[in-house]
Parts: C-alpha cells; structure tokens; sequence
C-alpha cells in the first residue's frame, strides 16, 4: 500500500468519529426537547409559585399521574450533557469554543439547580399524606422549590447565549435565532433577578416564559443540524 493510499484512507475514517459524535448530540438534544414539551403539558395544572400549602398538598395528593410522569420524564433531561458536550466537541476556533465552553457550563448549572425543583417534588409527591397536617413545611418546601426554579432561568439563559453563540459561529442556527437569542436570554435572566417576587406568586415566570420557548426553539433546531451533519466551516484558530 502507498503512502498516499494510506493517508486517503486515514482522511476518510477520521470524520466519522465527529459525525457519529454530533449525530448522538442530535438525538440527545430532540429528547431534552421532548421531555421539557411534554413535562410541562403534563404539569399545566400544577399550582403557581405563590399557592397555598393547602393548594400544594391538594395537587400531590389528588393528581398522583401528573405528579408522578415528570419525576420520572426528569430522568431523561440528563441529555442536556450530550447535547452541550456535541457543541463544544463540533467547535474549532478558539472563540467558539469559549461561547461553547461557557454555555456547557451553564448547562451544568441548569441540572444542579433543576435537581433541587425535582427533589423538592419528590418529597412532597411521596409524603403528600403526611406532610397535608404540616402546612409550614410545605410552604417552606414549596418556596425552595420556586427559588430554585427561578435562578434556573439565569443559568438557561447563559446557556441560550453561550450554546447559541458557538451554534451561530458553526452555522448550526439561521442567523435570527442568534439574535433572537439576546432578548430570550434577557428574559430569563430578567424574571431570574426577581426570584423573590417569583417566590410569593410574582408574574415574573410569564417573562421568563417567553425565553423559554427561545431556548426550546434553539435546542430542537441545534439538534436537528447536527443529526444532519453539517460541516463546520470555521477554520482552527
């Protein structure tokens, strides 16, 4: 075999390890998205930050379904890791790889912090029946639950910024969602700043809404171009 058989054929093997990477990021990516639309169709009737500990209790205990499907859906929002991680992995260029770097950070603060919300409904899904004689608690632990949720948006929204800078730099995203992504961002970090109100029943999480659904969009098509495989045009750095 020639030496420049041998090096054709190394050329033609070492993308497939990137394709078959970004494919898994792909796939990934469409599952969080599909467990974020379908956990928050199954909580729509769920009591708002500010409800009553008796409003709380009622829910856990009389809705036990639409407790118990999104605890379990929770599981599969670990795929935000291969997700982010596909994005960094694509990125070349030094400064793409610092918009990837810090979003994939963020995402790691979006887990940790959603670990809190769902812990919190863990404790009041399974002792629902004992804690209904507690209303301080679950007041407590409702107000935890909301205070977690609501610095979560500051995380997301670094991520929407950083994913989504490095995303725009491969050419994974059209250029309006690259900018649509800035006031998704200020959004969320807008309705994160007033945690507090958002505790007590503030209309804060309808403003933070509005960057969610900015940051559903950007996943859902982030993934499917890197399903398709796109090449990254950027050259190293």
């Amino acid at each position: 075999m020639s030496t420049e058989t041998a090096i054709g054929q190394q050329r033609r093997i070492q993308p497939q390890a990137p394709a078959i990477s970004g494919r898994l990021a792909g796939a990934a990516g469409l599952i969080f998205a599909a467990t974020l639309v379908a956990d928050n169709l199954i909580r729509a009737g769920a009591p708002g930050q500010g409800a009553s500990p008796a409003q709380v209790t009622e829910y856990f205990l009389h809705h036990r379904a639409a407790a118990l499907v999104p605890l379990g859906l929770n599981t599969f929002g670990v795929a935000l890791f291969p997700f982010a991680a596909g994005l960094w992995a694509r990125a070349r260029a030094e400064r793409t790889r610092w918009w990837a770097g810090t979003g994939a950070l963020a995402a790691a603060t979006i887990a940790a912090l959603f670990g809190v919300v769902t812990v919190t409904e863990i404790v009041l899904t399974a002792k629902a029946g004992s804690l209904a004689a507690s209303p301080a608690v679950v007041q407590a632990l409702w107000a935890m639950h909301g205070a977690a949720f609501g610095l979560d948006m500051a995380a997301i929204a670094v991520a929407l910024v950083g994913l989504s800078r490095a995303a725009a730099e491969m050419r994974l995203i059209p250029s309006w969602l690259a900018l649509t992504a800035w006031p998704g961002a200020a959004c969320l970090l807008t309705a994160s700043v007033f945690t507090v109100a958002l505790v007590n029943g503030g209309p804060w999480v309808a403003v933070g809404t509005v960057g969610f659904v900015v940051w559903l969009v950007f996943v859902i098509i982030a993934s499917i171009s890197l399903l398709r495989s796109r090449p990254t045009p950027e050259t190293a750095a």
